[in-house]
């Protein structure tokens, strides 16, 4: 052959670009690059999940809502992982797919980034981040201002200086839930510090916090009664850090964080979190509209997001919560401990 591989090669690669959706088979036998502009409906679509590569309870929650939706939609989802803004993977995966949901990296974009990104003809939903203002249809859980509803819950608990701790990268949304807790606090007149020391992307936040808690702890600058952790793992590195040095988390300091994640539940102390909401209808939304065709039209306000979040309180706020709010795990093992002769 002229591309120098065997038939069965060849076969075999042409599968693939079927199975793929680059190539379609028409009605006569013969292949056909697919149109671009257009969804075939002979072919399931292809949807991709673009995720920073890295470890994260907010891309794993996406990702399970995600297929099973794509699932009922006949839809194909491939979740490909990109490391930064100028990855060869990211733009050429947004131009390749049917439709993307797309969650931006926690650093600051390059202006060359967004203007290819906002040319390219393809229906894009940005999760975790509201990108409205560019005219990108985007979903977040958890919206900025309740993480008041955690401020308001300390306050009621007669926590009158409470920090807030970060150690996240910056971006949009970490920026705007410190700005929530500066808000409050200016509103209540409750006293507080910002200890905000963001680690570089890729870089690990449980051991961070672990490190900025600790140091403060050692030099006497910890003075807070409570603090509110912008992440789970922040809050994880912190109460580790906390125990370590003889502070009991939920006794001695009360600690919470805006995110539960998904390991909140079984820390020790449990500890207390806004929950995100099930991501199921929030992408149920997004793929119907990316299938829809050329005649899609996105109703409704750019930003999809709920109007307010439950709060888990947990023992790292209230140490002596009713037995019936502890982790499911512990009510599950007491439970077996019972049927036990």
């Amino acid at each position: 052959m002229e591309v120098g591989v065997s038939h069965t090669t060849a076969r075999k690669a042409v599968q693939v670009l079927l199975d793929e959706g680059l190539l379609v088979r028409l009605d006569n036998g013969r292949l056909a690059v697919r149109a671009a502009d257009r969804v075939d409906r002979t072919v399931n679509p292809q949807i991709a999940l673009l995720a920073p590569a890295w470890e994260s309870s907010e891309v794993t929650r996406w990702q399970i809502a995600l297929t099973q939706v794509c699932s009922k939609f006949n839809a194909s989802l491939r979740t490909v992982y990109y490391a930064h803004w100028d990855d060869p993977m990211l733009l050429t995966s947004l131009e390749r797919f049917d439709g993307a949901f797309f969650m931006p990296v926690p650093e600051s974009m390059p202006d060359h980034f967004l203007s290819t990104f906002l040319s390219i003809d393809r229906p894009i939903v940005v999760l975790g981040r509201d990108w409205s203002e560019y005219g990108v249809p985007s979903m977040r859980l958890i919206p900025p201002v309740v993480v008041q509803k955690l401020c308001d819950h300390l306050a009621s608990l007669g926590h009158r200086r409470i920090d807030c701790v970060n150690v996240q990268p910056m971006d949009s949304i970490i920026e705007a839930r410190i700005q929530q807790w500066k808000l409050w606090r200016l509103a209540r007149g409750i006293d507080g510090t910002l200890i905000d020391e963001p680690v570089p992307a890729y870089t690990e936040t449980i051991s961070a916090a672990y490190d900025v808690i600790s140091r403060r702890i050692r030099e006497g600058t910890l003075n807070c009664t409570a603090m509110v952790c912008t992440q789970e793992r922040v809050a994880a590195g912190a109460m580790r850090a906390m125990a370590d040095h003889g502070i009991r988390p939920g006794h001695d300091i009360a600690v919470c964080s805006v995110d539960d994640g998904s390991r909140g539940e079984y820390s020790i102390p449990s500890l207390t979190a806004l929950q995100a909401p099930d991501a199921s209808p929030y992408v149920s939304v997004g793929l119907e509209w990316m299938l829809a065709g050329k005649d899609r039209q996105w109703r409704g306000p750019l930003i999809v997001q709920p109007e307010d979040v439950a709060l888990a309180v947990r023992q790292s706020t209230v140490p002596d919560i009713d037995q019936q709010q502890a982790p499911g795990r512990v009510r599950r093992n007491q439970q077996r401990g019972a049927a036990e002769p």
